[in-house]
């Protein structure tokens, strides 16, 4: 094999190329360490420069666009100097003296290093938008499509978003075109129960865009929607008793109500564990029948509970018919569920004047001997002493007649 000669090789372009290129580096070594003094021009890139933010604060601004910028500088100096300069050996100033107020600006720029001279930046001025930042409080909308329940037996509640409002933050002038804030949701049929559905919260703008801005924050992007759905029934009415003498035939006691049942409607779990709605409640020691025959309450639902056909009083009538009154002294006082290790005695001893209302057959006949004025002490903390306790007035065994007024005894216990 022949080898090549060093005339052949040198004819070879290639050879002389990379020969080039070694002969260029040294003679740069040379340069560096034989004349530092030389100068040189370098550019250094990815310069930051500074905003002076004071001048801002003074005017209430933000920095809204073309934050943190970075510039290229050229730089000429001694090669000792500028040869390992780094973009943090560089000044690089945005002149705020032109800023009166909100809006866009071209900023000039100025630099300078120790290093050298400044001989270029690049860009020489940088864009910068101001605004101020306010918060503005939006209520949040509810939009649903396809919302609907079953007409006969099935109401919509009032649908409501959580959070209730948003609170938006960003430039005053975007957020001024910024008008409502909207939670969306699909339905694709009629609802029989009350939904809760989690939805994006968008904001709208006044041409009811969608307002899209990287520099707007919310202090909530979804919000809750809630759905109420009620079911409907038709209940019965009923007047409850309260203080009932003790073996009184209530069944006998005859009265008509102006609606005997309500529509309404609630949540399934309300409606479900619900089978009457008391319409009012008579106390049988206010029932003077021989003064007043007509009561009036005002209908009283449940917080949750709707009055379908807006029915807001129930009057009830009694019969009358027969009816009279009378007045008695009564003397047959008896204590029960005395407590062990106690003895109670009756101080009282009548009570006078009370008025018994009942039939008039019965009134005729009826004596202070067939009422029974009792002391229950089974739900009183006793104590030895003097009381004054409320008693109940019954006379079990005649049948429609009662006791009318609240009583008391005092009575000792020792």
């Amino acid at each position: 094999m022949k080898l090549p000669t060093l005339s052949g090789i040198l004819r070879k372009p290639s050879f002389v190329l990379v020969l080039s290129l070694m002969i260029a580096v040294m003679a740069w070594f040379v340069v560096i360490n034989t004349a530092p003094d030389q100068e040189r021009l370098v550019t250094v890139r990815n310069v930051p420069v500074t905003t002076p933010t004071n001048a801002l604060t003074s005017l209430g601004l933000n920095v809204i666009e073309g934050g943190n910028p970075q510039v290229a500088v050229q730089v000429k100096g001694r090669v000792i100097q500028v040869g390992n300069l780094e973009p943090e050996d560089i000044q690089v100033t945005a002149s705020f003296a032109d800023i009166v107020g909100a809006g866009t600006y071209d900023l000039k720029l100025t630099a300078s290093t120790s290093a050298g001279t400044v001989v270029a930046i690049t860009p020489e001025t940088i864009s910068m938008t101001f605004d101020r930042e306010v918060n503005k409080e939006i209520p949040v909308t509810v939009d649903i499509n396809g919302l609907s329940v079953p007409e006969n037996d099935y109401i919509l509640g009032s649908v409501t978003a959580s959070p209730a409002s948003v609170v938006v933050r960003g430039p005053e002038k975007e957020l001024s075109r910024i008008t409502r804030a909207v939670v969306h949701a699909e339905l694709e049929e009629p609802l029989t129960r009350s939904q809760v559905i989690s939805s994006e919260i968008v904001l709208m703008d006044n041409e009811e865009a969608v307002a899209v801005s990287s520099h707007v924050t919310t202090d909530f992007s979804a919000a809750d929607i809630t759905i109420p759905v009620k079911r409907k029934v038709e209940l019965p009415l009923r007047i409850s008793f309260i203080n009932v003498p003790e073996g009184f035939p209530l069944e006998e006691l005859e009265y008509t109500m102006s609606n005997e049942t309500i529509v309404v409607a609630a949540q399934e779990r309300s409606i479900n564990k619900t089978t009457e709605i008391v319409a009012g409640v008579i106390d049988f020691e206010q029932l003077d029948l021989t003064e007043k025959n007509t009561y009036t309450f005002r209908v009283r639902l449940p917080d949750d509970f709707v009055n379908i056909e807006n029915i807001e009083n129930i009057v009830v009538e009694f019969d009358t018919t027969g009816l009279s009154s009378n007045y008695l002294n009564l003397n047959q006082i008896y204590i029960v569920n005395e407590p062990s290790g106690f003895t109670v005695t009756s101080m009282t001893q009548s009570l006078y004047n009370v008025k018994i209302v009942g039939e008039e057959k019965l009134l005729k006949t009826i004596k202070s001997k067939d009422f029974m004025v009792t002391v229950d002490l089974s739900d009183r903390d006793v104590q030895v002493g003097q009381y004054e306790v409320p008693v109940s007035i019954s006379a079990p065994t005649r049948g429609k007649v009662w006791a009318l007024g609240a009583h008391t005894a005092v009575i000792n216990i020792q």
